[in-house]
Order: C-alpha cells, then structure tokens, then sequence
C-alpha cells in the first residue's frame, strides 16, 4: 500500500530564511502536511540547525499472538550477516536495519490461563511474583511509561491500535490488551481505521475547553493556593497539574491542526476487507503518526491470544485458518501454515520499517528516530513455552546486531530496561530485570 504523498518546490522571497509562519501560511491553502521539521521551528529563533540528537524519540511494539514455528524462525547462525530462515524472507529489504533477539525469558504466573499472560504481561513493568491484578502480575507496561517521558508535547501520548476485528467476545481484556496504565486498567484500543484517522487528523473542538477557561481555572486557583493549608496546596497543585496537561493537549492539537493542512492520506471508510490492507493501513497511521509527531508512542496489536476463530489470510490461503488451533496440530501441514502466517505477520513488520526507512528526516531518516518491536508473548504455541522468546527490533535507537541468541535465562525485562534507559527514563530496574542489554541499546 504506497500511498503518494503530495508535495510541492517552495519559493522564498529573496535570500531570507523561510519561517514556521511562512510554511504554515502556505500549507493553510492545503498542499502540503508538514513533517517534523527542526528547521521551521529553528528558524524563527535565530538559533543554530540542531543535529539528529535533537529530534524527538519514538517507540512502536507490534505483537503477534500464538508464539511462531521454531523451526522456521530462527536463523542458523549469530551475528550480522545472519541467514533469513523461511518465516523471515519479508525482511530481506530491510534486512541490514533489522535485528533478531532470541533467548529472553519470561516467567509464568500459575492460576491464570497460560494464554492469558502473553500479551497482557509482555510489556509489564511487574516482575511475576507482583500479581497486582488478581492472579495477573500486570502492571504499568513500558508503553506507558514511555509515553509519560516522549509524549508531554504531542497531541495523543500515546496510539493504541488493534487488528483484531472478530465481532465475538469469546475472550477477557488479558487477551487483547497490551498496553497497561496501571493494574487491572488497560488502554483501550481503536480497532477501526477510520475512528483512528479522525483521533490522529481531527479538529481540536474549540468548544469543549478554551483558552480562555483555562487561564480563569488557573488564575482563581492560584489565588486561592495562598489561603489554603499544606496539604490542600498539595491536591490543587495536581489538580492544576492535570488543568496544564489538558492545555497542553488543546494547544499541541491546535498546533498540528495549523501544520496539517490536509491529512496525508484519505480518510479510511473502515476497516478493509482484506486482511492485509487492514494491517498496513493500520500500519501507515503509525508511521505518519510519527512523521507528523502527533505521537511519539505507539503499539498494535495483530491478532489476540487464542481467540478460536478462523481467520483469512488474504493472499496466502484459500480459505480461513485457525491459527491457535494450527498451533496445538501435529504434522507437517499445520507447521507449514504457522510458517505461512509468520511471515504474512512478518510482512507488516518489514512494511512499517521500510516506509520509516523511506521518510527524510533531519540528516537521515525518520527510522533513524525510532525503535521499531515486535514479539510474541509465548516462544512455542504447542508448548506453551514462556522461555525462548523472539524479539525483532529496529531503528536507529537500537544498535544492530543481527542474530543474537541469549543463554542462561536472560529476562526479557533486560530488554525493556535497555530501551527504557535508552529514553532517559531514570530507572535502574524494570519487573524481573538483572541488567542491561549494552549490546543492543544504551543511553
């Protein structure tokens, strides 16, 4: 799915140096959707062009359910010039941006369903012994609080999406949800493109809070705080910190409502009918979601833990499978058909990681910004196996190491610690984590 984007040569009144006020004033006549664009905003300042360490930080997680055939997975050997395995052979454009993780470990929590814990504990900042929400050790996950760090200045702090589109609720939130605020509170996804369009791309409504209530709300508040006693200055200082946050909002949304002109592609109808339509597009809102830093932060879900429905996988078989019953087949034939899936969900990876790869930004390209996972929650699906866990990764936020494969029960928490500190985030530990990862990411 490339979708042209339409732009245009901009001419500058003599030898001046163009200005945020300028552009906008020209996209206002709706030619042009302006990108994160250090120059504009430099500009106007007199200050000197920032490097690339100056442009902002984003971080995609991608989770496919069910675990992948082991045997067509994995490469056959380490590092850099790794060999792409059948389940993989989507990678080969992007290969030399793209790292495998193998080896991480996760811990089972016994008295839920194995399959419960997958998704919803794969970002988890508990470690297994926190079951904080009932039997579950689910907790605040590295989304979240990533988004607390990167995304104060964007519109939406963060995009949930999902792909799971079966009308049936055949399954509980722990098997879909993978993005957590907290405990037992997990974030709602958008599961239709065009709900999430219009969450990106829509008008700030100017009726709802203005301006001018804010600044009264302030104002009076900050009257009152003299009269008030420590502990209730203490409860209005968050009170009025959650009134600058929602201003924050307003006025980030406005600003990219006077940046973006015209979306920069068409308002999608809902959600496709074909399977891999839907999953690109869903991929194309995450990747012009950070070109136009609307957010820094975002995850999709591909499919939920489970979920026994057939599905069609457009392209690849004439008629739908069961993937997690696929799992649970013995034979060749259904091994053969997990490989199959793999790489169609392997295919939206490498779509998302091109078309960041493709987009100029600052010296080299928007990947170069970001951090690009995907994952399962489970390593093998017939096994229900916890341990072994494959982890994609890409971007320029990560070094490239190729193949790596992880002895003596690694965490995969060490991971989520690496991109957590890799953020700035000022924390030394995260659930289960023993330690860093330096090979593959460091602040």
């Amino acid at each position: 799915m490339n979708l042209p984007i339409r732009t245009t040569t901009f001419r500058m009144p003599g030898n001046s140096q163009p200005s945020r006020r300028y552009f906008l004033r020209y996209a206002a006549g709706g030619l042009f959707a302006l990108p994160w664009l250090e120059s504009l905003s430099h500009a106007a300042h007199g200050a000197e062009l920032p490097g690339n360490n100056a442009l902002p930080q984003r971080y995609a997680f991608i989770y496919t359910p069910n675990g992948y055939n082991q045997q067509t997975f994995l490469p056959r050997q380490e590092g850099r010039n790794w060999d792409l395995p059948p389940a993989l052979t989507p990678l080969a454009p992007v290969q030399a941006h793209v790292s495998l993780l193998s080896g991480l470990d996760r811990e089972f929590v016994p008295g839920t369903g194995v399959h419960a814990q997958c998704g919803s504990c794969w970002l988890t900042s508990s470690a297994p012994q926190e079951t904080l929400d009932g039997g579950f050790p689910t907790n605040t996950t590295l989304d979240q609080m990533l988004a607390r760090q990167l995304g104060v200045d964007t519109p939406l702090p963060s995009l949930e999406l999902s792909c799971n589109d079966f009308t049936n609720r055949k399954e509980t939130k722990y098997f879909e949800c993978i993005s957590w605020y907290g405990p037992g509170h997990a974030a709602q996804t958008e599961k239709n493109p065009r709900t999430a369009f219009g969450r990106l791309f829509g008008r700030p409504d100017g009726d709802v809070l203005n301006q001018s209530v804010l600044d009264q709300v302030l104002g009076s508040a900050n009257r009152l705080s003299a009269r008030l006693s420590a502990d209730d200055r203490v409860k209005l200082d968050e009170y009025l910190e959650s009134v600058r946050q929602t201003e924050r909002r307003i006025q980030a949304a406005e600003r990219a409502a006077s940046r973006i002109a015209h979306p920069p592609f068409p308002e999608p109808v809902g959600i496709p009918e074909r399977r891999d339509d839907y999953l690109r597009l869903m991929g194309d809102l995450i990747v012009h979601a950070f070109r136009l830093d609307l957010t820094r932060i975002a995850t999709l879900l591909v499919d939920p833990e489970r979920w026994d429905s057939p599905r069609m996988f457009d392209g690849v078989f004439d008629a739908p499978q069961n993937h997690h019953v696929l799992t649970h087949t013995k034979g060749d034939e259904a091994k053969e058909k997990i490989t199959h899936i793999d790489r169609f969900h392997v295919g939206l990876y490498a779509y998302v990681v091109q078309q960041l790869a493709g987009i100029a930004e600052g010296n080299g390209t928007l990947l170069d910004q970001c951090c690009v996972v995907m994952g399962s929650g489970i390593s093998d699906g017939d096994k229900h196996n916890y341990a072994d866990l494959q982890v994609l990764l890409a971007g320029g936020l990560v070094r490239h190491v190729g193949y790596k494969q992880y002895a003596g029960r690694r965490p995969l928490a060490d991971l989520w610690l690496s991109l957590a500190q890799r953020s700035s985030l000022q924390i030394d530990r995260f659930a289960d984590s023993t330690g860093t990862l330096s090979e593959v990411a460091s602040g």
